[in-house]
């Protein structure tokens, strides 16, 4: 017949509140990665919202250098620099206008480019674009046919320490200048004379 021992009793251990130990020190380093995972997420929606913003200027700029380059003859290009630019750049909200009169190519040009830029084609928008800020400016070199088209718009960031950009277009129009971001290209006329 077998017999059967006594089981030796289970001695408690010591260690009490380890396991709550370990349990709260993951939660430190959990709550440290969350942490770092937003301020990733906020800068990652940052610079999203900048390239948007870019992009756009970028398509601005290419709409009014077609503008420009399909009327090809100097005497009508030349139009295009106005003495009646709005010293802050087209686009301005104070100077909102919707409806282009039929009173020559430029005129037209420079008005659907002013609407544009205020975002008045917009559906999305409802025309408030405003609120986002794009100005553009176009001059002419005084020697040769030369024109610089110049679109302005104001980041949500500000810009590198010490760097404001190089052009006065749409220069106080944004705040501090460190938000201002400016993109600019320039188009040659060739003269088309006989």
């Amino acid at each position: 017949m077998m017999t059967s021992r006594p089981r030796p009793a289970v001695q408690p251990t010591t260690q009490r509140g380890f396991l709550l130990i370990e349990i709260l020190v993951s939660l430190v380093i959990i709550a440290f990665g969350l942490l770092a995972l937003a301020g990733f997420v906020t800068k990652a929606t940052t610079l999203a919202v900048d390239t948007v913003q870019r992009t756009r200027a970028s398509t601005l700029l290419s709409d009014m250098a077609g503008r420009l380059i399909t009327n090809k003859q100097l005497a009508v290009a030349g139009n295009y620099v106005a003495a009646t630019q709005p010293s802050t750049g087209y686009g301005t909200p104070s100077a909102t206008s919707t409806v282009c009169a039929d009173v020559g190519v430029a005129a037209v040009d420079l008005c659907g480019w002013h609407n544009l830029l205020l975002g008045t084609n917009d559906a999305q928008t409802g025309g408030n674009a405003a609120a986002l800020g794009y100005r553009g400016c176009l001059s002419r070199d005084p020697v040769a046919p030369i024109f610089t088209i110049t679109v302005a718009w104001g980041g949500t960031t500000p810009g590198e320490p010490d760097t404001v950009p190089n052009s006065d277009c749409g220069e106080g129009q944004f705040g501090d200048d460190a938000y201002r971001r400016v993109l600019r290209t320039t188009v040659r006329i060739p003269s088309l004379a006989e």
